[in-house]
């Protein structure tokens, strides 16, 4: 497809051949913002760049909450029917109204990053659980609207997922996240960071259904002790890092079993011996009772 120049003797932008240079060599160099300036221009302009939006693969706006951001996102809605990631993390705006739209059209998506979308329901999540077979990283962090009944119905529909971050999400409970468990058995990354269902009964899960998993975030999980963790040490032996700050009881008896092979987060804490502690010429007293 080529545009005309309306009506001027001279050659413009869009006569040059759209389909295999100008979407081929120019379109990839150009950001979101660029996009939608050019589409400003002209009608042909516009009708150049919404065309193009039928071939973009990612969509990036992470972080991105600037003025008027939710009416382009609804243009992208309208023409972008093959992305294959998108990462609307921290964005304000975001809402179920524009987001379903958009997740029903793109039905191939394999990584979609929700993290800190607070005002999303679990509504936006029906065309990802219905529609995206494909789906392969699942970041949810921070969205409280995650629900029991959302993550179930996810279980039924998936079992390709590899990377899954549900951190901060309080409203599951432990058996969801094991039927998850049980029936994604690639899962390589998972966050549970500050889920207060994480327990070691979760953890043995993980070690019995999860044998390839390389990264692991327990942080904040105050109730699992070293029998979660050294039942992961077994049976975990992919395992490549292991996050476990703020987890009172878990100790460096059952972290010492992963040392050197693991990375984590927590150093060694060495206590010393005190049969090794050399003598300095104090006599030692012996009381008995």
């Amino acid at each position: 497809m080529a545009g005309t120049d309306d009506g001027n003797d001279g050659l413009s932008l869009f006569d040059i051949v759209w389909e295999d240079v100008l979407y081929v060599k120019l379109f990839p160099l150009l950001s979101l913002k660029d996009l939608f300036s050019l589409r400003c221009c002209s009608q042909l302009a516009k009708s150049f760049v919404d065309n193009g939006f039928q071939r973009l693969r990612e969509i990036n706006l992470s972080g991105n909450n600037s003025p008027h951001l939710d009416l382009a996102f609804q243009v992208l809605s309208e023409n972008c029917k093959n992305v294959r990631e998108i990462s609307l993390a921290r964005c304000n705006w975001v809402q179920d109204s524009f987001l379903f739209p958009f997740l029903q059209n793109n039905r191939r998506l394999t990584k979609i990053n929700l993290s800190d979308c607070l005002n999303i329901t679990p509504r936006s999540m029906q065309p990802v659980i219905v529609g995206c077979k494909q789906l392969t990283t699942l970041k949810l962090s921070h969205c409280h609207w995650l629900t029991i009944g959302a993550m179930e119905a996810l279980t039924l529909h998936h079992t390709k997922i590899v990377e899954l971050d549900v951190s901060y999400c309080a409203a599951l409970n432990e058996r969801c996240i094991s039927v998850f468990l049980l029936n994604c058995r690639m899962l390589k990354t998972l966050s549970l960071s500050n889920v207060p269902a994480v327990s070691d009964n979760l953890l043995i899960a993980i070690a019995k259904h999860s044998k390839f998993i390389k990264n692991l975030n327990l942080v904040g999980c105050y109730m699992i002790t070293d029998r979660g963790i050294g039942a992961l040490a077994l049976c975990c032996k992919e395992l490549e890092s292991l996050m476990v700050r703020e987890c009172p009881q878990v100790t460096e008896r059952s972290l010492t079993l992963m040392r050197g092979r693991v990375y984590m987060d927590r150093p060694r804490v060495f206590q010393p011996d005190m049969n090794m502690v050399p003598n300095m010429g104090f006599p030692r007293l012996f009381l008995q009772v």
